[in-house]
């Protein structure tokens, strides 16, 4: 038991650590996206994203589009 707990803590830190570099292209996004005068929200990529989701993921799919539109959210949020 203890190992399969190591592995999901190592896991996790993983999953931390990328959804930090997430959010910090999102905030540069944003600050290109107000100097360049573009809106924050692109439907378009919001879809996109969401499709390549579901692409990826045959297995949990509403769970991982549930995930990502979190995501999603929260990333046009800092890019405010």
């Amino acid at each position: 038991m203890d190992n399969y707990r190591k592995k999901i803590d190592a896991i996790d830190k993983n999953i931390v650590k990328l959804l930090l570099k997430r959010f910090d292209l999102a905030k540069r996004i944003g600050n290109y996206k107000r100097k360049n005068k573009i809106k924050i929200i692109d439907k378009k990529r919001e879809l996109q994203v969401i499709k390549n989701i579901k692409t990826q993921s045959k297995l949990h799919q509403k769970f991982m589009i549930n995930i990502f539109k979190n995501i999603i959210n929260y990333s046009k949020k800092i890019q405010k």
